[in-house]
């Protein structure tokens, strides 16, 4: 878990750090949310600042991966669990802050030097509209996605020990946020950037297609992404083996094309737009704080200046409260995550396994509570270890915890497990093998001891 913890923070850093970076590279004439005439853009002024800019998120970097250093340590899972998110808002913070500040630089160079643009008056290309979708992916394109979730639908409910319903709700959910993101691209309005109609439309046409297409990869990609493990739990030998090496590979594409072909239509636009002039419609003033602000413009969707993302219009009342929604969503996740594990960590009782006149039950956070009625328990033992391979289908696995369900061995299982506590209680039913441990290795032995009475 604590390298997870590393890598995943390393990751998201560099991340940023690389879309922090892109504001300091021209595109379509704006640098740092700024835009500036072709001849202004080397200026040794402008140069100095971007220099300046690109050391801040160098040093950035460097503070935040030394602070990142505190995952391999040997900590409480929710110790590092909340050092993850303060790290992340942190991170979120930091980076935000810094490109305000030299967004703000570059727009005081701007009227420190008089660099003002001409402002073209609104030009409405009637032939472009018309023709703005021509480029875009057709809904078929989503068949792939769409017979995944019929897939899904069919064998989730399917897997033993595992809530099918539940699998095949977020499958669903997944293809109907991504065909709403397709409908998002496809409502995208469109407008003249320069006063050359071929060069308007094959831009428009570029940015249509490249978006629907990332949509579409994107949609297929996931759905498999969240397909693949639950079917490797029924796999075995070389085939169990392929299934966890394209769950790799599925990660490494959901993180790299996405970046690549959003890159790659970038610098096609921008090579598009180099053999024409620009039409300038003042809308820095719109984006002085990162995002767009623009209580007059209908659109709720608009792309963003660095050519990586569709933003939100946060003038308008359903973009503060996406915004905010959004804010709550991760503050709710971030409990859920949390109080779990400070829960396992520092309440000794966390995992129980309790005995009544007629029933064993097991109870953990993140995992169902379990009774097992006395009459209908075949074996009771105590391992020393858990058989492998152990993989987990639906609940938490950390370096000390382990509760849920789980693929034991190619079987089916519920765990109730502090992973440091030895033995380990093995109980199975006709339909049911649970494997616990509580803290206090003692108690294990002593419910072990008790259900043999019991059961004798």
């Amino acid at each position: 878990m604590n390298y997870i913890f590393f890598g995943i923070n390393l990751i998201v850093i560099f991340s940023i750090a690389f879309t922090m970076n892109l504001l300091s590279k021209p595109h379509k004439n704006v640098l740092l949310e700024n835009t500036l005439s072709p001849d202004h853009l080397q200026h040794p002024d402008v140069l100095a600042l971007v220099a300046e800019y690109r050391r801040r998120i160098m040093q950035f970097v460097g503070i935040l991966s030394v602070a990142s250093l505190i995952f391999l340590f040997n900590l409480y899972d929710s110790i590092l669990m909340t050092f993850f998110w303060l790290l992340l808002f942190l991170l979120l913070g930091a980076s935000y802050v810094l490109q305000i500040h030299y967004i703000g630089k570059m727009h005081e160079l701007i009227e420190h030097k008089n660099w003002g643009l001409p402002i073209d008056p609104v030009l409405v290309d009637t032939k472009l509209i018309q023709q703005k979708n021509r480029k875009l992916l057709p809904l078929v394109s989503f068949l792939p996605s769409l017979l995944l979730v019929i897939a899904g639908v069919i064998y989730f409910p399917t897997v033993e020990n595992g809530p099918g319903w539940l699998f095949s709700l977020i499958n669903c959910l997944i293809f109907l946020l991504f065909l709403y993101l397709w409908q998002v691209i496809r409502r995208l309005p469109v407008r003249p950037l320069t006063k050359d109609f071929q060069i308007n439309q094959q831009f428009n046409d570029l940015t249509k297609f490249y978006w629907s297409l990332l949509v579409v990869l994107m949609s297929t990609g996931t759905l498999l992404l969240f397909f693949v493990p639950l079917l490797s739990t029924q796999l075995t030998g070389v085939v169990g083996e392929l299934s966890a090496v394209l769950f790799v590979l599925l990660l490494v594409f959901l993180m790299v094309v996405p970046f690549g072909l959003l890159l790659r239509l970038r610098k096609k636009q921008d090579q598009l737009l180099a053999s024409t002039e620009q039409r300038y419609y003042d809308e820095d003033r719109y984006w002085r704080y990162g995002v767009y602000i623009n209580p007059t413009d209908p659109r709720l969707f608009v792309p963003d200046r660095v050519g990586l993302n569709i933003g939100i219009n946060l003038g308008k009342k359903t973009g503060k409260g996406f915004a905010i929604g959004t804010g709550i969503l991760m503050i709710a996740i971030m409990v859920v995550t949390i109080v779990p594990l400070y829960q396992l960590d520092f309440n000794p009782d966390a995992i129980s396994g309790e005995m009544t006149d007629q029933s064993v039950q097991f109870d953990a956070p993140l995992a169902s509570r379990q009774t097992i009625p006395l009459d209908e328990i075949r074996t009771v033992t105590l391992v020393d270890t858990l058989p492998e391979p152990t993989v987990r289908t639906m609940g938490m696995a950390t370096d000390h915890y382990l509760t849920g369900n789980f693929n034991v061995a190619g079987q089916s299982a519920k765990l109730f497990m502090a992973k440091r506590s030895q033995p380990i209680l093995r109980l199975s039913t006709a339909d049911i093998t649970i494997y616990y441990t509580n803290k206090d290795a003692s108690e294990t032995v002593k419910l072990y001891e008790t259900l043999e009475q019991k059961l004798q």
